[in-house]
């Protein structure tokens, strides 16, 4: 039994604590002197997985009588229990990137081992580069987020912030879970067919109750977190759990227990999520309040406000957002991992060989973003927080090193232009929340919503169309369509106006449910469509001009 293993080393963790180091013929395993104590049938499977049986009661004390009589000179390597940032090395599931005095060994069985097997590479830089990288020029949140991807390894050069995130918020189908899927294969993408859909993203709902290790398990790169909407069962539920893990993830810290069998161990990593609604609109929508430090720690980016095209302002050669979002779904899992690796590979040699020039550079790369939104602020009332515009300078820092590297292939003026207008969008969504006291998008839609299913009185026009001007029209709150939409709800311009009132959020409110499918929109683009609702007149006579409303917009009020 000797023959096929013995120890033959041991080794500290960055906390301090012990591990061993068990050789077989062709393979190794470390385990922790906590698990040797406490947990050894873990050893005894680890190894019998490896091809040394370890089932009857002899081997078993074997192999504890073989640890409990080595006797080692000291530290013949070293452990590390998270991905990131070590020493002078990065470590990665399959591998450690840069030198160091003794072997280091990774150790992430403590962590979600789902999370680390999508750290893996397919396809070369220069395929990803064209085929991902390059039709997310022009447009901005796409680049922003691939801009994002490249923070976490330069966040322990930087000053400010180190943790905490953003949010890609608008209407379902506009492309926002593709930005991430971009921003996701710069590290990888996960295994089997179901997850795989998902790229390099985590789950809201799967994220709940193990905020730290899924920090620890995106240390020093990047936390994607897509679909708000699966973070909670109802609608104060959800927004508990999104507040919550808002502030966890934010923390950077592992909370002390009684049952931590090590000191607490720290992350660094922005994290990205994509929802349907803002913050606001989800704290709102669960009755949990939020403040400044709420908003400090996810800071919402609204798709473009204009686009035809979602999240999209160029399409390029491709048919529509539709075509576009598809083609980089699918190439993002043809292409993905081989951006990261190469970044990570120049920032460590760069760190090994002259630190301070490092942090020069991102520095430098920082301040002209500082500088560059102080000239688009002023002369405006907008206002970011401090710690809010030092993490997207940092981010512009980050894809502004990529470019450097000739990782990222984009003009360095395009890719500050992209990541300055996510910025001042998020700024101006939260001053039109704030204006005139107007309540938030979120709130009109409810409101909205409750109004419509009341439906008292409402006209039921299959039933008898009222003659314009008579006391029946006069007096209805609305009108319910037939024919080709039948069950759909009419609203005139000045009933709208007295739900929801006509301001930009009201405004917004409209331009959202256009993009789903829940308010018809004209042939010029506007809010307002013609529909036969009288009877009695003479050609136009019997129409006018009303809010069509879907009645799926009542079933998807959050």
């Amino acid at each position: 039994m000797d023959e096929q293993y013995y120890v033959d080393g041991e080794g500290r963790d960055e906390t301090g604590l012990r591990y061993f180091r068990i050789a077989l013929p062709e393979s190794a395993i470390t385990v922790s002197a906590k698990t040797v104590v406490s947990e050894p049938g873990q050893i005894f499977t680890a190894l019998t997985n490896a091809g040394v049986n370890c089932i009857s009661t002899e081997s078993k004390k074997a192999i504890i009588d073989a640890l409990q009589l080595f006797q080692g000179a000291g530290a013949s390597f070293q452990v590390t229990t998270k991905i990131g940032h070590f020493r002078k090395q990065f470590v990665l599931p399959e591998q450690v990137i840069g030198p160091a005095k003794l072997p280091t060994v990774s150790v992430l069985d403590g962590l979600d081992q789902a999370m680390v097997a999508k750290y893996r590479t397919k396809g070369t830089l220069d395929e990803w580069q064209q085929q991902v990288a390059k039709p997310v020029t022009g447009n901005s949140r796409l680049m922003f987020g691939g801009a994002l991807a490249f923070t976490g390894p330069i966040l322990p050069f930087v000053k400010g912030p180190r943790t905490g995130g953003f949010q890609i918020s608008g209407a379902a189908e506009t492309g926002k879970t593709t930005a991430a899927t971009v921003a996701g294969s710069v590290w990888g993408c996960h295994v089997g067919t179901e997850r795989q859909e998902k790229g390099f993203a985590e789950s809201w709902h799967t994220t709940e109750g193990k905020a730290e290790l899924t920090a620890m398990a995106h240390n020093n790169t990047l936390l994607i977190l897509d679909e708000t909407q699966r973070a909670g069962r109802t609608a104060a539920h959800r927004a508990q759990v999104i507040t919550d893990l808002a502030f966890s993830l934010a923390e950077g810290i592992e909370r002390e227990r009684l049952t931590n069998a090590k000191s607490s161990r720290a992350w660094q990593t922005y994290f990205l999520s994509t929802s349907n609604m803002t913050f606001s609109e989800l704290a709102e929508a669960g009755n949990v309040a939020i403040d400044d430090q709420h908003l400090g720690r996810m800071f919402d980016i609204p798709c473009p406000p204009d686009s035809p095209h979602g999240i999209y302002e160029t399409v390029h050669d491709f048919a529509n957002g539709e075509r576009l979002s598809d083609a980089l779904k699918r190439r993002c899992r043809l292409y993905f991992g081989t951006a990261g690796l190469a970044f990570v590979r120049r920032v460590v040699a760069d760190r090994n060989s002259d630190l301070p020039k490092l942090k020069k550079t991102l520095a430098r790369y920082r301040a002209r973003y500082r500088k560059a939104l102080k000239r688009e602020l002023r002369g405006t009332t907008l206002r970011s927080l401090t710690r809010t515009a030092s993490r997207f300078a940092t981010v512009y820092a980050a894809g502004r090193l990529a470019i450097k590297y000739r990782i990222l292939l984009w003009e360095k003026e395009a890719l500050l232009g992209a990541i300055l207008d996510c910025h001042l969008s998020g700024l101006r969504l939260q001053a039109d929340r704030r204006a005139l006291g107007e309540p938030s998008e979120g709130e009109l839609r409810r409101k909205l919503v409750a109004y419509l299913s009341d439906r008292h009185p409402f006209v039921d026009l299959a039933g008898c169309r009222p003659t314009k001007g008579s006391d029946a029209a006069t007096s209805a709150g609305g009108y319910v369509g037939t024919d080709e939409e039948e069950g759909w709800l009419y609203l005139t311009a000045r009933k709208v106006s007295e739900v929801v009132g006509d301001g930009p959020n009201a405004s917004s409110l409209k331009r959202r449910l256009q993009n789903e499918g829940n308010l018809r929109r004209s042939k010029q683009g506007g809010f307002v469509v013609q529909r036969k609702i009288y009877s009695g007149g003479k050609g136009n006579e019997n129409f006018a001009w009303v809010y069509a409303f879907s009645p799926a917009v009542l079933q998807r009020a959050e």
